[in-house]
């Protein structure tokens, strides 16, 4: 018997695909508060460049930031300390993680 999710699209493609192999291009520091900054990578045809963000604290803080991606280019910004939006984060210390994905 098999286990586990699966989920479709509105044609009744299965669009669950598990486990993603990513490949990493590589990584940043980010400072508690840090709400600017801005790094590029090569992007190959056919993959889009995605992050994660990995704190490296469990202090709390309002302050928060906005990270987003254009091309090869992740920008983190100024966010408002009440959005909790999607693309917004905790401005604690840790790490931004760029890595691709197949587009």
């Amino acid at each position: 018997m098999a286990w586990g999710i699966q989920t479709w699209d509105t044609n009744g493609n299965p669009n669950n695909y598990g486990l993603v192999p990513i490949s990493v291009l590589g990584y940043f520091a980010v400072a508690a508060g840090q709400q600017s900054g801005v790094a590029s990578y090569t992007v190959p045809a056919g993959f889009r460049l995605e992050f994660l963000q990995v704190t490296a604290s469990d202090s709390y803080t309002t302050t928060r930031r906005s990270i987003t991606v254009s091309g090869g280019t992740i920008t983190l910004s100024v966010a408002a300390e009440t959005n909790f939006g999607a693309g917004t984060y905790p401005a604690i210390n840790g790490f931004v993680i760029a890595y691709l994905r197949a587009a």
